[in-house]
C-alpha cells in the first residue's frame, strides 16, 4: 500500500497544476491493469458511475489510442454536480496512460465550467524492500476553468477530488495485490 496520499496543487489565476506521486507495494503489470481497467473504474472510483471505452486502436508498436466516456458527478463539501467526460486517452509501452478531455459536460453548467482537463499516469519501478516490487506511479494533471473561484475553495476542491481518486486507486491496486491474480480485464475491450 501507500502513506496517505499527498496532492501538490498550485494556481495561477484560473488554472490548477497538480502532482501527486504514490509509492506502491505491487508489480508494475497489475499497477497499469488497474489504472487502464476502464469498465471497472465504477466499482472503486469515487464520483463515477459508469466508464466505457467507445474505440480503441493501436499506434505503432506499443500504443494505443483509446476514447473513453465517463459519467458521474463531481462533489466538494455539500455541492455535488452531475457530469458527462469524453476523454482521448494515449497508452505508452505499458508504462504511460495520457488523458486529455475533449468534452466535459457539467450539469447545469454544462460546457462553460472546465476549459482544460488533462491526466498522465506514469509508472517506473521504485527500489524493492525485502524482495517485495514496488512501483512508483506519478500523476500529473492541469484543469483549467472557464471561471474563476473564490481563492481557497479552488484549490482545495482539485486537491480533496484527486486525493480520494488516488486513495481509492492505491486501494485497489492493494486488493488486486493481495489476491495474487492480474487485473480484471472487466473493461479492456469493450467498443460499444
Amino acid at each position: 500500500m501507500t502513506d496517505a496520499v499527498k496532492v501538490e496543487v498550485r494556481r495561477t489565476g484560473r488554472r490548477f497544476d497538480a502532482e501527486a506521486v504514490l509509492d506502491l507495494a505491487a508489480d508494475e503489470q497489475t499497477v497499469w491493469e488497474t489504472i487502464t481497467d476502464y469498465g471497472a473504474l465504477p466499482s472503486f472510483m469515487p464520483g463515477i458511475r459508469a466508464c466505457r471505452v467507445i474505440e480503441r486502436k493501436a499506434v505503432g508498436k506499443d500504443g494505443e489510442r483509446l476514447v473513453v466516456e465517463q459519467e458521474g458527478e463531481f462533489r466538494f463539501l455539500l455541492f455535488a454536480q452531475d457530469m458527462l467526460v469524453r476523454l482521448d486517452i494515449e497508452h505508452q509501452r505499458q508504462r504511460v496512460a495520457d488523458a486529455r478531455a475533449v468534452s466535459f459536460d457539467l450539469g447545469i453548467l454544462k460546457r462553460r465550467a472546465i476549459e482544460v482537463f488533462e491526466g498522465r499516469y506514469e509508472i517506473a519501478p521504485a527500489p524493492s524492500r525485502r524482495g517485495a516490487p514496488r512501483v512508483q506511479l506519478r500523476y500529473t494533471a492541469v484543469i483549467g476553468l472557464h471561471m474563476t473561484p473564490p481563492p481557497a475553495i479552488g484549490n482545495v476542491a482539485v486537491r480533496h477530488n484527486l486525493a480520494a481518486q488516488l486513495e481509492a486507486v492505491a486501494g485497489e491496486i492493494a486488493r488486486r495485490t493481495a489476491a495474487g491474480a492480474p487485473a480484471a480485464k472487466s473493461g479492456r475491450r469493450s467498443t460499444r
